[in-house]
């Protein structure tokens, strides 16, 4: 079996919540997993996305999570997490039983967010599957998460990320 590889989104506000990721995730895996940090100046620099800034973003890895299994180069399941996370149980877990036929698994859940105002200031965007992105498990072997290339998402719409490239997933507890 290939280790599981597994990106979180980095912000370069926020080194200690990747780092803290990073540990409880490799803490806990009972087999070997790969954790790499999805760093926006990175894949500027080699060529990988090229959108101009965007300042509705309050992440550095808004949409470059979205880069996630082209940066993998496998056939097989990759994981993407935002920075906050914190993994308290064994992560290598969440491959068991997933269907090959499905091309991405999310935490589907209702938000609502408290407030209009969120991280930095930043104005709160309520939109259907807000958080969904925050977790991913593309399946490198179905079309629809090969369709996820450089310049795709540097060409389209944040809101067809999140939405749409979310769209044809189901939904896992974690």
């Amino acid at each position: 079996m290939n280790k599981l590889k597994i990106y979180v989104g980095y912000d370069s506000r926020e080194d200690i919540a990747w780092q803290i990721c990073r540990f409880s995730l490799l803490r806990h895996a009972s087999q070997p997993i790969e954790v790499y940090p999805l760093k926006q100046t990175t894949l500027r620099e080699l060529g990988l996305y090229n959108r101009p800034l965007d300042s509705k973003a309050s992440t550095e890895f808004s949409l470059t999570r979205f880069l996630t299994p082209y940066l993998a180069a496998s056939e097989g399941w990759t994981m993407f997490v935002d920075c906050d996370v914190l993994c308290t149980g064994d992560v290598t877990e969440i491959l068991d039983g997933l269907d090959p036929a499905k091309p991405l698994y999310v935490v589907q859940h209702d938000y609502s967010p408290a407030n209009m105002i969120k991280m930095d200031g930043k104005a709160q965007h309520v939109y259907p599957r807000k958080n969904w992105s925050s977790m991913m498990l593309f399946n490198g072997a179905h079309p629809d998460v090969q369709a996820l290339t450089p310049p795709l998402v540097d060409a389209a719409d944040p809101a067809y990320l999140h939405r749409r490239a979310v769209q044809p997933c189901v939904g896992f507890g974690w």
